[in-house]
């Protein structure tokens, strides 16, 4: 019999339980990875009626008389162009599952208190997750995102 032989599955287990250890920060050996999800077109509403995209398309419209009131037809073009870039992006972020990135960034500064709040340590767009481990827990923090907004009076319960 060999010992040696003989000790090395008994080492791996104490080590992937060590690490497992190790991992969580003292917490229990199987550990539950807690990942928080949203999805994307609440976010996308909830923009869409918090005002900010009124004030964007008033500041484009406000540019686009001023380049047209001095004659500047390409300048004209151009930001006719960029609203109805801007409207077909939210158009696809509503009706579909464009990404909200953009859109995530105008509330950055708060996702980290959602995230601590739902106790999760990520948060993801629930179209952009290609595999799941057993191990990891979803977390649905749409609506305290959507809240973040200001936007709809029926999200603030």
């Amino acid at each position: 019999m060999n010992t040696k032989a003989d000790l090395w599955p008994a080492i791996r287990v104490l080590v992937r339980a060590a690490l497992g250890v190790l991992t969580v920060h003292g917490q229990s050996a199987d550990p539950v990875i807690r990942i928080g999800t949203y999805g994307s077109r609440a976010i996308a509403v909830a923009y869409a009626r918090s005002g900010m995209p009124g004030r964007l398309q008033a500041q484009l419209i406000a540019e686009r008389d001023k380049a047209k009131a001095a004659g500047d037809e390409k300048r004209v073009r151009e930001l006719e162009a960029q609203g109805k870039a801007q409207q077909a992006r939210l158009d696809e972020q509503g009706f579909s599952t464009g990404s909200v990135a953009n859109l995530m960034e105008k509330i950055r500064p708060e996702i980290p208190a959602v995230a601590k709040a739902a106790g999760v340590m990520l948060v993801v767009s629930k179209w952009e997750v290609m595999y799941r481990d057993p191990a990891v827990q979803y977390v649905d923090v749409t609506i305290p995102l959507v809240r973040t907004f200001s936007a709809d009076r029926r999200f603030a319960a």
